[in-house]
């Protein structure tokens, strides 16, 4: 990941503005002085920088919430940072950046925050959870200029290496995205999916709850596939195959069909590998077979209120509120001024939350980088949120 090490960090120098680059504030940790966060935005992405002292210098990095694809424009923060401030360079890996082989973000990244599912193409809908490599779904989007693929994938560098093979290919039918699966699912409509992949997921044998198939996985997974749809899970785990078959046939009713060492219309490099040593690769498809409702939310995340930083932190909950069925814990205050500044937050569901920062800055506060997902349990959680913040 991008990093410089300092030998002192300057907050004097802002704001800077080169270019599309922008860094115009920093919040300092409240708790721990000397730790902050700048506010950074290059080409119209916002994002923050962690500012970290380390024994006798300072490490700026990107913070990971807030992390933006690809990991061109972190580096083009930094070195907008190092011009301006003329810092003594410790250590950077940020010197490649003219070498970087994706710049900026192509048009096949889709932004969560901009994410609009009445935007969906008109054409059928697939969707692969946790690419990797991207071999699967490199494969289906050439040969299948009918239909339009969407990739999800947390790991940057392989998210951004398809990126770029998209590009190469010139394949106009693939959305990549960097979001959980698990929280994605709820944006989506009733009725309007043809296939689900989840080829290879990670087992967590010793963390099930971190899987990606669960019951509430399912049930999603049900409500966006069309009737007829499938959920299609390939694994090398005995372990997973077997839980998951647990989890797929507790409905009251279901269709499934199972096949072991079978075909794959594209194999990646890791099930090449097993194969070759003789693993056994198990496939379980599921079938949507009724008509869902579709979901209605009124997803208003906003607040009627913007209190001033210093006061919030002189009534920050002692511990995290806990409901049956979400939690929100107000983690960290930072300071840009007396009134502005950020709040860091954890909030919705105990299996899947959201870490949001609650920037309040020009007399408002604003979720940030952006919204949570507009799930039920994430709108209970922001109106206990919003409770505390307004004093309601």
């Amino acid at each position: 990941m991008p990093h410089i090490r300092i030998d002192a960090f300057d907050a004097s120098v802002l704001p800077i503005r080169s270019g599309n680059v922008r860094i115009e504030w920093y919040a300092e940790n409240i708790e721990h002085p000397g730790e902050g966060l700048l506010g950074a935005e290059v080409g119209g992405i916002p994002f923050l920088l962690q500012v970290k002292p380390k024994g006798d210098s300072v490490l700026i990095k990107s913070e990971k919430i807030s992390r933006p694809s690809p990991n061109a424009l972190i580096k083009k923060a930094l070195q907008a940072y190092l011009v301006e401030a003329k810092p003594k360079i410790l250590y950077s890996n940020i010197s490649n950046l003219d070498e970087a082989k994706l710049k900026e973000p192509l048009p096949s990244l889709k932004e969560i925050a901009d994410f609009r599912p009445e935007e969906l193409p008109d054409k059928p809908i697939w969707i692969e959870i946790g690419f990797g490599s991207g071999r699967h779904l490199l494969h289906q989007a050439a040969s299948r200029p009918d239909v339009h693929l969407i990739g999800l994938e947390i790991h940057r560098p392989s998210l951004e290496q398809v990126m770029r093979r998209i590009d190469l290919q010139k394949l106009e039918n693939v959305w990549v995205i960097d979001y959980d699966a698990r929280l994605f699912m709820e944006l989506l409509p009733s009725n309007r999916i043809e296939r689900i992949f989840v080829h290879f997921p990670v087992p967590w044998d010793k963390k099930p709850h971190r899987r990606v198939i669960s019951d509430t996985f399912l049930a999603e997974a049900m409500r966006v596939l069309k009737p007829g749809g499938t959920l299609e899970l390939r694994t090398d785990s005995e372990n997973y195959f077997r839980y998951a078959m647990d989890v797929f046939t507790r409905p009251k009713r279901v269709k499934l069909a199972l096949e072991k060492n079978g075909e794959a219309a594209v194999r990646s490099k890791y099930e090449e590998r097993w194969l070759r040593h003789q693993k056994d690769i198990y496939e379980i498809r599921v079938e949507s077979l009724e008509f869902s409702e579709e979901r209605k939310i009124d997803a208003d995340f906003s607040f009627p209120c913007a209190p001033a930083l210093k006061r919030l932190y002189g009534r920050k909950p002692e511990k995290a509120v806990i409901d049956e069925n979400f939690f929100v814990h107000v983690e960290r205050f930072y300071a840009i001024s007396d009134t502005e500044g950020l709040i860091r937050v954890s909030l919705g569901s105990f299996d899947r939350p959201e870490h949001k920062y609650l920037l309040i800055q020009h007399k408002s506060v604003t979720y940030y980088p952006h919204d949570p997902v507009a799930t039920q349990t994430n709108l209970d959680a922001h109106r206990t949120l919003k409770e505390w913040l307004c004093g309601m």
